[in-house]
């Protein structure tokens, strides 16, 4: 690049910055109450400063196991972060170019303490920061609060793709926990450029297609790599593993071909790579040596589809990077003023709108609302009716248990072994004990089995009916959303949406799905493998809670059968007078088996028909939360409506009084808003300059 190009990039550059600087200070003059983390002036000034260092920011985006860390200790050529198979990354890394590794942890600070620095080596850096299993750590330790005051680490490491002010940003996945979640996607309007790992082995999930077209978007980013990383499990995971990748490119083309237009123009085969990253990795280090490979292994890295991927990156930051960053200043420029138009909009909608009119609106509304209970009403019957059946099938499925254990038990109870004891331990009283024990001992072992098997051939029958449940509550859901659109539109007269109302979202969620989320997120699942089950749909989220109610429902079916003395307590009774009957002989060892078969039969069926009650009411309690989350779910929507109405017209109250008053500060700010981003799309070169 010649001295006069680079000065007028420097040049351009800085107007940018100073364009966004005075866009921020029209943002102050409006006076708005600030929504979110980050208000918008103080979004403008950030990416405005961050301009002025040179700062270009790569952000990694992905979802856990997807490969991110594996892929960055590639390009880094050693094992620097942590990678586990469950998710690793737990706060904002990043990495920028030093001369030699460092790691430095920025604190947050708290109401005692101001923000600090902490200076770490690279293995204290791992060890401390990388999440635990729940074997390491006690299951809920794991939660955000052990990272809340970090704000980030920052790796320094000689990595030449970092030169000249490039940061690649690690985020938290996508999916380990709801707080990092946050922490990711609240990170994506600082990025410059994302690459957005993906796995092959778990390609494009519904989340990850939610996250492209609900965050990525609206973004307006162009800049936007997609590697796909363990490409080399297909040949264990397809039967032709040529074939699953076809197939896979062309699923990637279909859903990430409209990301990868750049001006204009098809970009996709320049932004999509399939690779090995450990491969990558492995042609760099030698994990046995633990060292540095000298050489690199060059084959094996061009194998591993790592060296296209870093050359298209490197590409990309030396000749684009500049363009690129302009673009970037144009694009958050248009998107506030895009904001702001909206708010302006609704603010001159604001000082039209009667409150007394809002108010008779709301009193008409109120036989919907009624409406609205009576479908919740409807959805408690519905689950009463579930719960109900589900009690009668429960028992019925226990006692058919019950009736084929007994039958199996004398063909088991003939094959226990004894070990050496023989007939003549009977004659005394040490001998009868041992004899005792041994058997009680193996009947124990052998009903545990069986109570096993039991416990794991519910979990089926719980996924289907929770799926047929589903599809009984359809109906009044759909009613639901309908009805609920129904009061917005006839409350806000179809001149504009209510803020944070539904019509206003991109995507509408299927009700049904909406409720079983807050069912089974709030009462049945842990945030874990709440994420486990959604990262492969809401199908694999039924699939998790069946499998949750199946345990619970066996051990509280058990436990009201057996009671606290468990199954020891069945069969004591009948192990000692079996003992005490038997006199002498060594054949009295087989008239001692008999025995025990014979007094057992039909006591375990006894034993269920006399619980029945119990059972049928301990089912009733497991499946209670259920119920409970369902019915809360439908209630809270619809008090949530009325709440949104009332805030509604409480802030119209305010906001009339104020909006006819701001009704020139709104048109001033939107010219300069025009003015400004018009010049900054000159700057980028999107359109002539004048």
């Amino acid at each position: 690049m010649t001295t006069h190009v680079l000065d007028d990039f420097i040049r351009r550059r800085q107007r940018g910055a100073e364009l966004l600087d005075d866009l921020a200070h029209t943002v102050d003059v409006l006076g708005l109450e600030e929504s979110g983390s980050t208000s918008p002036a103080t979004f403008l000034r950030a990416t405005a400063e961050r301009v002025r260092e040179g700062r270009f920011v790569v952000l990694l985006l992905g979802c856990f196991s997807s490969g991110k860390s594996t892929l960055l200790n590639a390009l880094l050529g050693q094992p620097v972060l942590p990678v586990k198979v469950n998710p690793c990354t737990a706060i904002l890394t990043e990495l920028i170019y030093a001369e030699e590794p460092s790691v430095v942890i920025h604190h947050t600070g708290s109401d005692t303490r101001e923000p600090w620095q902490e200076a770490l080596s690279m293995e204290g850096f791992i060890e401390r920061f990388q999440l635990r299993t729940a074997s390491e750590e006690a299951a809920g330790a794991e939660a955000t609060d052990r990272f809340g005051g970090i704000d980030r680490a920052v790796i320094g490491y000689p990595l030449p793709l970092l030169r000249n002010g490039v940061v690649l940003l690690d985020t938290p996945g996508l999916d380990d926990d709801p707080v990092r979640t946050v922490r990711t996607l609240s990170s994506l309007p600082d990025a410059d450029a994302v690459i957005v790992v993906l796995s092959a082995n778990r390609f494009l999930t519904d989340l990850e297609r939610r996250t492209l077209r609900r965050e990525l978007l609206p973004l307006g980013l162009h800049n936007l790599f997609f590697p796909v990383t363990m490409v080399d499990l297909l040949s264990s995971l397809a039967d032709d593993p040529q074939a699953a990748l076809a197939d896979l490119h062309a699923r990637a083309r279909e859903v990430l071909g409209p990301l990868c237009v750049v001006d204009g123009v098809d970009a996709f085969e320049q932004r999509f790579f399939p690779l090995d990253a450990r491969g990558g990795l492995q042609a760099r280090w030698d994990r046995a040596a633990k060292r540095r490979r000298e050489p690199v292994d060059e084959a094996a890295l061009a194998a591993s589809g790592l060296d296209r991927f870093e050359d298209t990156l490197e590409r990309f930051l030396v000749e684009e990077r500049g363009s690129a960053q302009l673009r970037h200043l144009h694009t958050t420029a248009a998107r506030i003023q895009a904001e702001l138009e909206r708010q302006a909009e609704l603010d001159r909608a604001t000082a039209s709108e009667s409150v007394q009119q809002l108010r008779q609106r709301q009193e008409e509304l109120e036989p919907r609302f009624q409406q609205l209970a009576i479908i919740a009403r409807r959805v408690a019957r519905t689950v009463d009716g579930f719960i109900d059946r589900q009690q009668k099938l429960v028992w019925q499925d226990l006692r058919d248990f019950m009736a084929k254990t007994e039958a199996d038990l004398p063909e088991a109870v003939s094959h226990f072994d004894l070990g050496g004891l023989a007939g003549l331990d009977l004659l005394t009283p040490r001998g009868r004990a041992r004899v005792e024990t041994q058997i009680r001992s193996q009947l124990e072992r052998w009903l545990e089995e069986r109570v096993g098997e039991w416990q794991r051939s519910l979990r089926p029958s719980i996924e289907a009916a929770l799926i047929a449940l589903r599809r009984e509550l359809a109906a009044d859901a759909a009613d639901f959303d309908t009805l609920s659109e129904q009061i917005v539109t006839d409350f806000a007269g179809g001149a504009l949406n209510l803020p944070g109302s539904r019509a206003e979202q991109q995507e509408k969620v299927d009700p049904v799905e909406r409720w079983f989320s807050v069912a089974m997120g709030a009462v049945l699942l842990s945030p874990g493998a709440m994420a486990a089950g959604w990262t492969e749909g809401y199908e694999g989220a039924l699939k998790g809670a069946a499998s949750r109610l199946g345990v619970h429902l066996a051990l509280l079916t058990l436990g009201a059968l057996l009671g606290p003395v468990g199954w020891a307590g069945l069969v004591i009774y009948v192990v000692s007078d079996a003992v005490l009957l038997v006199l002498t002989g060594g054949s009295q060892l087989k008239r001692l088996r008999d025995q025990i078969a014979q007094r057992l039969k039909g006591q375990l069926v006894e034993q269920v028909d006399q619980a029945r009650d119990e059972i049928e009411e301990r089912v009733a309690q497991g499946l209670g939360p259920l119920r409970d989350g369902l019915v809360a779910a439908a209630e809270a929507e619809a008090t949530e409506l009325q709440a949104l109405l009332e805030r509604t017209i409480t802030a119209r109250e305010q906001a009339a009084r104020d909006a006819a008053a701001r009704a020139e500060t709104w048109d001033l700010a939107m010219q300069r808003f025009g003015e400004a981003t018009a010049e900054l799309a000159e700057i980028a070169g999107l359109q002539p300059r004048g």
